[in-house]
């Protein structure tokens, strides 16, 4: 990655910028995703995967960065400490690097297309989250589908179109789903965040909206809280947690997520690979894509 912030940015303190917002990167879990699905559909050229995986990783970095300039998150961050304005052309420099690598490893029309669609879709799922416009539940899991899927399915379709040639819809269903799944552990998790909490922004989220039904006495006391607090004290966090429980919200993210993750499953099922392979993929796409932090210290509940 650092190789081709090099090659295309010759201008120093840009490069300097562009280097340290990058070795502030320490997952790569999108690249993997794409060598995965390179790997399981018969693709043999590593340097293609690697400079997918490359592309895939710098847009992903350009998108993070976006995220957070636009909700003012994450205040550790480089490119949060310096002028937003630097920051924001930074990552527009990043943004464009990415699809110039992406594209450089197919001369197929159809892979820079979904390359473009699923940018587009994240965008417009970004947008609708930044606007905070879901009123439902359902709302609210397109918006996730088209931010979060959407970015998910990318590095599989593409990986997966590097192997073959083609693009397979399949591979492109579990992949919305996978990435779902990923975003409601990430979005459960963020209810006890401090600096980036979904509750001082009062965000309409899954868990605001199924509270917004008021089924209970928790739920209600929840709402209030969610709307007049910026966060959670820290000798609250217990009970806090349990009247998550006693709301259900736990219970509902749980089992939403499952419901993700079956879905995921069963995509994977449907491809026309081996047993054998199908499994090897479920499991590195399933490990590398949800933690197994989520519900930490809360699954002796659902047994």
């Amino acid at each position: 990655m650092n190789h081709f912030i090099d090659v295309e940015i010759p201008n120093a303190d840009l490069n300097r910028t562009l280097h340290a917002f990058l070795d502030a990167k320490d997952q790569l879990h999108f690249s993997e995703l794409a060598f995965y699905h390179y790997q399981s559909f018969g693709g043999t050229d590593t340097d293609a995967a690697e400079t997918l995986g490359a592309g895939i990783e710098l847009l992903i970095l350009a998108f993070d960065i976006f995220d957070d300039l636009e909700d003012e998150d994450s205040p550790d961050e480089p490119w949060m400490k310096i002028n937003r304005s630097v920051a924001m052309n930074a990552a527009t420099a990043l943004y464009t690097i990415s699809i110039k690598v992406i594209s450089s490893v197919s001369k197929e029309p159809v892979f820079f297309e979904k390359l473009m669609e699923y940018i587009l879709q994240s965008m417009q799922g970004q947008h609708d989250d930044l606007s905070n416009r879901p009123a439902t539940e359902d709302e609210c899991l397109d918006m996730i589908k088209r931010k979060s899927g959407a970015l998910t399915a990318l590095p599989c379709v593409l990986g997966a179109m590097l192997a073959t040639g083609k693009f397979d819809p399949a591979v492109e269903k579990y992949a919305y789903q996978l990435g779902i799944a990923s975003q409601i552990e990430n979005d459960y998790k963020a209810l006890f965040y401090d600096s980036k909490s979904d509750i001082a922004k009062k965000k309409r989220t899954l868990a605001y909206l199924y509270l917004s039904r008021k089924f209970n006495q928790p739920s209600i006391d929840l709402l209030k809280t969610f709307e007049t607090e910026d966060k959670i004290a820290d000798k609250e966090i217990k009970c806090y947690k349990e009247k998550l429980k006693a709301a259900g919200v736990t219970q509902y993210m749980y089992v939403m997520n499952q419901l993700a993750i079956q879905k995921f499953k069963k995509g994977i099922e449907e491809l026309e690979l081996g047993d054998m392979e199908k499994e090897r993929l479920m499991s590195a796409l399933l490990n590398e894509s949800l933690r197994g932090e989520y519900y930490a210290g809360d699954r002796e509940f659902f047994g």
